[in-house]
């Protein structure tokens, strides 16, 4: 038979009332199973309460109401499929096993969270105890009328934090550290949190400063200085320039735009031999050289050119020995002004140094119309480095393409007018990648830098840091378009590179040589239909010599040196 309450609780047969051993106290049993239903009533209340504490956590929101206004829901998106998604434009590492996989997407008003489902816009605005809910790219913002996108990293894993404050509305992010900016002190703890420059580094390195303008060989005053000369002769300039444009730009009213010094003139002989030898139509290629004796040279090889005298005479005619020196930054100035002209007058223009070889025509990538590039103002190779210098969007200075509009035509007349921090940050690099920031803020301009990890604009980030793709490279196992050999001190192992890579086409008797030193007397012909030094400069294969062992190679160099300490063979 079932056990009564009184057996329960004294184990013995149920009887009405009992002595509990010890103390010989008499036990009534009704009082007893009265207790025991009050126990199991305090029981099912306590079961109860834990159940509505779920429900309540169930309906809890992910942000009380003092954040109303500034946060209503969360959700996550891959931030692969979100760029995938939109094409932001910025260049972005793979985001799988990164730590970063994720994009964080937070809904200011209750109207843009997603409606397409009751179930993902609850789990959104509501913590449900399984987390932030993770929703694809185009269901996570089907009601977002505007999107405010922050990129933001921590290298170095610091002790980094993020303020997002309901106020006026900004497009700028301030950035606070714990430093002394009057000494120039690395990140204390010990200090308190102080406004910094954007360009800070975490070691103690202001990378952005403003430009002294005190003397008269201060940055300022010779910037004043070289737009007084362009604007006195911008007129003449560009009536000059109208015709050649005219003649040289393609059908796709764009134009390859090159410029270059004497010191420099071996790289661009290189690149105008090795794309003839490969079978390149460079009729519309214009050279914008600094001096005479590479006008010649750029002209003997069949190159249209406009010589600039009054703006680039002055500039120097040797070679940079090395990256930020005097002769770099003169050049740097000849550069905004090339791309500058063209685009003053309605003409596309890819840019690109003298260090580049074509193994496709990257007119064909650029024209693509079946690609989404269209909407894009300017694209640019990535540069590689990953340097706050050159935050958020690590641009390459030497192969870049830009559409005419008046988007880039100010962005290049701001360029021109802020020559005096390329003057004194000793890069035209750094100070463009902060306009291009400013004016997709400020003006919505389209800006694309293509991926690092592409293997179709591959550069001196590819050749010293990515031996697997260099090795597929070199069997021309990669859809690549041109190569460019960036990230290289000088000039002078720019070439040995270059030659140990397979890509050397210039013969030892035009290295270095003027026009008249190659063909003696008066054998320069001042005509872009000229040919007369393809013959003698340009070797119809490509000419190979080992130089160092820890360098990509197509050829096994195990004999040579390293330059590298440590330098560990390529093969």
């Amino acid at each position: 038979a079932p056990m009564s309450v009184g057996r329960m609780i004294h184990g013995s047969d149920g009887s009405t009332s009992d002595k509990l051993p010890g103390n010989g106290k008499v036990v009534d049993c009704q009082h007893a199973e009265q207790e025991f239903i009050e126990m199991q009533v305090k029981v099912e209340l306590e079961n109860h309460r834990r159940k509505m504490s779920t429900k309540s956590n169930n309906e809890k929101r992910r942000f009380p109401k003092t954040l109303e206004k500034v946060s209503n829901g969360m959700a996550r998106i891959k931030k692969d499929e979100l760029n995938d998604y939109f094409d932001l434009g910025n260049p972005m590492d793979a985001g799988q096993h990164t730590g970063e996989e994720d994009a964080i997407l937070i809904y200011h008003s209750k109207k843009s969270l997603p409606s397409s489902s009751t179930t993902i816009a609850h789990s959104a605005e509501y913590n449900d105890l399984v987390g932030i809910p993770l929703l694809d790219a185009r269901t996570a913002t089907e009601n977002c009328d505007a999107l405010n996108v922050i990129h933001t990293s921590n290298p170095g894993n610091a002790r980094q934090c993020t303020a997002i404050i309901g106020n006026f509305e900004s497009y700028h992010i301030q950035r606070w550290m714990k430093v002394d900016t009057v000494k120039s002190t690395p990140v204390k703890p010990e200090l308190p949190l102080k406004l910094v420059s954007r360009g800070y580094a975490s070691r103690g390195k202001a990378n952005f400063y403003a430009p002294p303008s005190d003397g008269q060989s201060s940055p300022v005053k010779r910037h004043w200085k070289a737009l007084r000369t362009f604007f006195s002769n911008l007129d003449s300039v560009l009536g000059d320039l109208q015709p050649i444009l005219e003649r040289v730009a393609s059908k796709d009213n764009t134009v390859v735009i090159l410029t270059c010094n004497m010191g420099q003139s071996a790289l661009l002989v290189n690149f105008a031999c090795s794309a003839r030898r490969r079978g390149f139509d460079l009729g519309n290629v214009l050279v914008f050289p600094s001096d005479v004796e590479t006008k010649e040279l750029a002209e003997g090889l069949g190159l249209a050119t406009y010589y600039d005298e009054k703006n680039m005479g002055p500039l120097p005619s040797g070679e940079a020995r090395r990256y930020g020196d005097r002769n770099f930054k003169a050049m740097m100035y000849a550069k905004v002004l090339c791309v500058l002209y063209p685009l003053m007058l309605g003409y596309d223009v890819l840019f690109q140094d003298v260090d580049i070889v074509w193994l496709k025509d990257p007119m064909e990538y650029f024209h693509d119309e079946s690609s989404n590039l269209s909407q894009f103002d300017v694209i640019f190779q990535h540069d590689g480095s990953q340097s706050v210098r050159y935050a958020p969007y690590s641009a390459n200075s030497g192969f870049y393409y830009v559409r005419a509009n008046k988007r880039s035509q100010y962005l290049f007349t701001s360029l021109l007018y802020h020559s005096d921090l390329i003057i004194t940050w000793d890069s035209h690099q750094q100070v463009l990648v902060q306009l291009l920031a400013e004016h997709s803020s400020l003006f919505g301009l389209g800006v694309k830098v293509l991926g690092r990890d592409t293997e179709m604009f591959p550069g001196g980030y590819h050749y010293h840091r990515n031996r697997s793709f260099m090795r597929k490279f070199i069997r021309r196992e990669t859809e690549t378009y041109i190569f460019h050999m960036s990230w290289t001190e000088n000039k002078d192992n720019k070439l040995l590179f270059l030659r140990q890579l397979g890509e050397w086409y210039v013969t030892d008797e035009c290295v270095g040589k003027t026009a008249t030193d190659i063909l003696g007397g008066d054998g320069v012909v001042s005509s872009g239909e000229n040919t007369a030094l393809v013959q003698p400069c340009c070797a119809k294969e490509p000419i190979f010599s080992c130089h160092y062992r820890d360098k990509p190679s197509k050829l096994p160099c195990k004999n040579s040196p390293p330059i590298d300490t440590n330098g560990k063979s390529f093969w």
